[in-house]
């Protein structure tokens, strides 16, 4: 840690002064392309809402205040606010708003799930066009993430170990398009995960998880690396800033990689437990779908010879002895591994040499 600053470091630097717990709710920095980002979200989804009650459906309340209220609430205070207006000066702060808008954020974001209001607002013409553009082939990149969670651990090496990081800190356009993308990739990645039913994005779950865990290591990376290194990072911008309070730039550049490190490691947890959501909502709609289809073919085979109602059965050798009236236990009927239906759903053995 610095000692107390003299007068002539004061006069000199010309950054914001030491950050207090009180004037931190004061500390507001405007971006306006990120300001513009988080009105239109707003009204959007806001009249998404409207649309859909007034053609009789519903939405709930607690989606609404996920999204406005936590993820652009979030949004707004990471890009406009106390961060925004330390993030030149201090690394830890800079690092930590990347991890906010990149993880944090997108995640809020995703819990309120927009895309899922966006087709039950939008008409049939917008419904379509939204399908179509969520069947794109780039869509597809991260609407199947098994690659683009990677994505979100390689950015931090691509932000701090180029000069992308020392341009952004001089040039505040470059820096409010740098949020802005995080923020984009972030969503990208984490919607399509969170409303894969409404994607129909087809996830090998399997393989997801799997990838889930590898990008759940391959997060502390970055922020092991900067925690470790023991050169600052844009040395020559922090040199000439000569901030004249708070922790050296090398003990500020530790404490970021150490934030980067809890952060990324903090929503990767639930990032996997989504992942397992999803998951078992899958296999509920595919045990739906098979189950519907199976029911479909009874019928059809029961018209054709000239059967009782669908919870009869077929007559035969199989029924014989049956009781009237008795319901079939639920292995049975169930299109799973146990039931009788699930073999219509498995490939036919090969013949055999004396089949033949």
């Amino acid at each position: 840690m610095r000692s107390v600053p003299a007068v002539a470091d004061l006069l000199s630097y010309g950054g914001p002064p030491p950050p207090t717990l009180a004037g931190a709710a004061s500390a507001w920095r405007l971006d306006p392309l990120l300001l513009a980002v988080a009105l239109l979200a707003a009204v959007g989804y806001l009249a998404g809402v409207a649309r859909v009650h007034r053609a009789g459906g519903r939405w709930p309340v607690a989606r609404t205040a996920v999204f406005v209220g936590l993820g652009l609430t979030g949004l707004a205070v990471s890009a406009l606010g106390w961060p925004e207006v330390y993030a030149p000066v201090l690394f830890s702060v800079y690092a930590g708003q990347v991890m906010l808008l990149l993880l944090v954020v997108p995640f809020l974001l995703a819990l309120g799930r927009p895309i899922g209001l966006a087709q039950a607002a939008l008409g049939p013409t917008g419904r379509a066009r939204l399908t179509a553009a969520l069947d794109s082939r780039w869509a597809r990149f991260f609407t199947v993430p098994v690659v683009s969670p990677l994505l979100l651990a390689a950015v931090p090496f691509l932000i701090f170990f180029t000069p992308l990081y020392r341009f952004s800190l001089t040039h505040a356009a470059l820096l409010s398009i740098l949020h802005l993308l995080l923020l984009a990739l972030g969503a990208a990645v984490l919607l399509p995960v969170w409303e894969s039913d409404t994607v129909d994005a087809r996830i090998p779950y399997v393989i997801v998880t799997l990838f889930a865990f590898i990008e759940l290591l391959a997060d502390a990376v970055p922020g092991i690396v900067i925690r470790l290194d023991t050169h600052p990072i844009a040395a020559g911008y922090f040199a000439m800033l000569a901030r004249p309070w708070g922790p050296s730039p090398i003990h500020d550049q530790q404490l970021g990689g150490d934030l980067m490190w809890c952060v990324g490691e903090a929503i990767d947890l639930p990032f996997i437990v989504m992942l397992l959501v999803q998951w078992v909502r899958s296999d509920a709609r595919d045990a739906v779908r098979v189950d519907r289809e199976l029911d479909a073919i009874d019928a059809a085979e029961r018209a054709a010879v000239g059967a009782g109602p669908i919870g009869a059965g077929p007559v035969g050798a199989d029924d014989a002895g049956s009781d009237d009236g008795m319901t079939r236990p639920w292995w049975e009927a169930d299109a799973s591994i146990f039931g009788d239906r699930a073999a219509r759903y498995q490939r036919p053995p090969a013949p055999r040499d004396g089949d033949r």
